[in-house]
């Protein structure tokens, strides 16, 4: 039925100029809908042919805006350049049902029809950089399409498109050490990343590239400046920016710092003014930016205040930007539920306040995913993470009259619906909506009435009892490297307590593993509801909608799984582990048909063992596939009620 409807819709013609010749023919192509095509036209305001237009004239005297103006079957993009043309023609696009939504895969409307209303004001980005980061670290989609030197070009060339499309303007990945490995990988790595950055450029886009100080802080497979921190760094540095500058730099590159790291305070600020000074001589027109990670257990002392060690990074050469950073779907002005050691991130949120009052560069580079055993590897579904992003923007500018003016936003994988974050993030920076349930319900308005309000209401609950009742501590998975770390007094995501220690607890501890339990089947319970609540709802068959129903689906199955382990410890009762085990056959279901419903274009490379540069040799969605978390709690369980032995999977490396 919707391959009859499309081919008996009329066709959409995009002209424009030959000056957004090849752009706009790539634009038109990455949208995948045979009835689109690009024609070059001298004079596209005039340009009429069959079906309905979509013409293109550079005349607007701005950076990046457009207006849109309707005339009959027409609508005529306004642009002041390339950025503002692709712009312009994604908003028409909307108008007509399109959305852009996994960067592998548009919705593309039945039916194409202008709207009996257009927005035709002047539109114009409110922040200046608008950005992505793929977390190349990690196993993810933009691991292999950004970094892998035989994957085929175009796969990050639709990723950018993707960006674009969505108003953004920038994009970020990090830097691997395997490109020390040989000659031949470096001269592979420079010739394909050489091809990548030209073709963001040809779309207006810019393009940084992450990479870390010291290999002493390096807990992965990072690319470093310095790998011997006892010989001197400049003839280190030197050779090291060579390479990751080469014949094509990036216009920013982002310095990181590992974590868990220590060292005197002006040696650490003079080392990050030498990796400016030396990258400057050799690529004079790039900028750094520096990642101001968290971390409340560093303290360190430094002008007479007492702050977090990556803080320090504010006090380098002014010339180089710091980019305030945030874990998980925790925002700067709620509470982060002990992530890192912070019950607040007060350091961070006053120093991005003071600086956007006073006028002086800073960024915000908060996460999208956490991956490793937050959210996509559990599985779970966290539209949570929309609501953080977008009131961090809304109180900053609320507090300081200031927006934020540059916003990358750290990504880590866009499957189990985490694209839904980053797209909506991008709308942000945009243009910053009165609520960030403008643009859900905007994002799911093709799909049938209702969805959107379905997604916003699972985001509110998610607000109440992951955030404000901490619950995210019994939802998130916990890996054997994370137990190992615990001991050491290192914390990543919020710290749970091993069911072994259950039995030792005292009586107000009890009582609030048993708050927990009650709050864990309340947040079930009302997830079920939602899940109810959608199954009425009229809606267009496709992907999204599933993912948002087995989304639903695997967060109420975990939060009744990690009630039932922890009510068995609690009790020293096995029927409730026995019901956890339920839990995993039902969750196993849902998880197959996820995960034979992926967009990757190459499902395969996110849901098994291989080989690639980063310190896990698996893609991001293995341990989901294996539904390991929920393994290892069940058996970690079992051991303690039933004084088995049974090995605990470590779902780790």
């Amino acid at each position: 039925m919707l391959l009859w409807l499309m081919a008996c819709s009329p066709s959409l013609t995009l002209s424009g100029p030959q000056d957004l010749d090849p752009v706009m023919a790539d634009f038109a192509g990455f949208v995948g809908d045979e009835r689109l095509s690009w024609e070059v036209s001298e004079d596209p305001a005039s340009t009429r042919g069959r079906g309905l237009h979509i013409g293109v004239v550079l005349d607007q005297d701005c950076s990046e805006c457009f207006q849109l103006e309707r005339d009959g079957d027409r609508v005529i993009v306004h642009a002041g350049d390339t950025l503002g043309a692709q712009y312009g023609a994604a908003a028409a696009l909307e108008a007509l049902g399109y959305r852009f939504y996994n960067p592998y895969d548009t919705w593309v409307p039945a039916e194409l029809a202008w709207p009996e209303s257009l927005r035709e004001d002047l539109q114009a980005p409110e922040m200046s950089r608008r950005g992505i980061h793929m977390h190349t670290l990690h196993p993810i989609e933009g691991l292999y399409d950004f970094w892998e030197p035989d994957e085929p070009i175009e796969e990050p060339q639709r990723v950018m498109d993707w960006v674009v499309k969505n108003r953004g303007n920038h994009i970020q990945w990090v830097s691997l050490d395997d490109i020390n490995d040989s000659d031949q990988a470096l001269a592979d790595w420079q010739a394909r990343t050489g091809e990548i950055i030209d073709y963001a450029h040809s779309r207006g886009m810019t393009t940084s590239l992450g990479v870390q100080l010291f290999a002493g802080a390096n807990l992965q497979l990072a690319f470093d400046l310095v790998d011997d921190e006892d010989a001197d760094y400049r003839p280190q540095m030197e050779q090291m920016w060579a390479k990751i500058i080469g014949e094509t730099p990036f216009d920013v590159y982002n310095l990181s710092f590992g974590e868990f790291n220590d060292f005197p305070p002006e040696a650490f600020i003079a080392s990050i003014d030498l990796a400016h000074q030396v990258m400057k001589e050799q690529a004079p027109d790039a900028e750094m930016t520096t990642v101001l990670h968290v971390g409340d257990d560093l303290q360190v002392e430094y002008n007479g205040e007492t702050m977090v060690y990556y803080l320090l990074a504010q006090y380098a050469d002014p010339e180089i930007t710091p980019w305030v950073h945030t874990v998980m779907f925790y925002n700067l002005y709620e509470d982060p539920g002990g992530a890192y050691h912070h019950q607040d991130f007060d350091q961070h949120r006053a120093l991005l306040e003071q600086r956007l009052t006073d006028g002086e560069p800073v960024g915000y580079f908060p996460e999208s995913a956490y991956w490793v055993a937050f959210d996509t590897p559990v599985p779970q579904y966290f539209p949570l993470y929309m609501h953080s992003r977008w009131h961090d923007m809304d109180q900053a500018l609320a507090r300081t009259g200031v927006s934020i003016d540059d916003h990358v936003l750290f990504s880590s994988g866009w499957e189990w619906g985490y694209w839904q974050n980053d797209l909506a993030t991008l709308r942000f920076n945009w243009e910053l909506p009165g609520s960030y349930a403008d643009t859900v319900l905007w994002m799911f308005e093709p799909l049938g009435a209702g969805l959107g309000q379905v997604v916003v209401d699972t985001t509110e609950l998610q607000r109440e009892y992951l955030i404000e009742k901490r619950l995210a501590v019994w939802i998130a998975g916990v890996d054997n490297v994370m137990e190992l770390g615990y001991g050491l007094g290192i914390v990543s995501q919020p710290e749970r307590i091993h069911y072994k220690d259950f039995a030792a607890v005292d009586e107000g501890a009890r009582a609030q593993i048993e708050a927990d339990i009650q709050q864990l089947r309340a947040y079930a319970s009302a997830l079920e509801d939602l899940e109810a609540q959608l199954a009425t709802l009229e809606l267009t068959e496709s992907r999204y909608v599933r993912e948002v129903e087995e989304g639903l689906a695997i967060d109420r199955l975990r939060a009744h799984h990690a009630a039932d382990v922890a009510q068995g410890v609690l009790d020293m009762d096995l029927g409730p582990i026995e019901d956890a085990s339920g839990r995993i056959d039902q969750a196993r279901a849902i998880v197959d048909a996820r995960h034979s419903d992926l967009a990757d274009p190459d499902p395969e490379r996110l849901l098994s063992e291989g080989e690639n540069p980063t310190l896990y040799k698996y893609g991001y969605l293995l341990r989901a596939e294996e539904l390991c978390f929920w393994e290892r709690e069940l058996i970690q369980a079992r051991n303690v009620v039933a004084g088995e032995s049974e090995r605990v999977p470590g779902c780790s490396l």
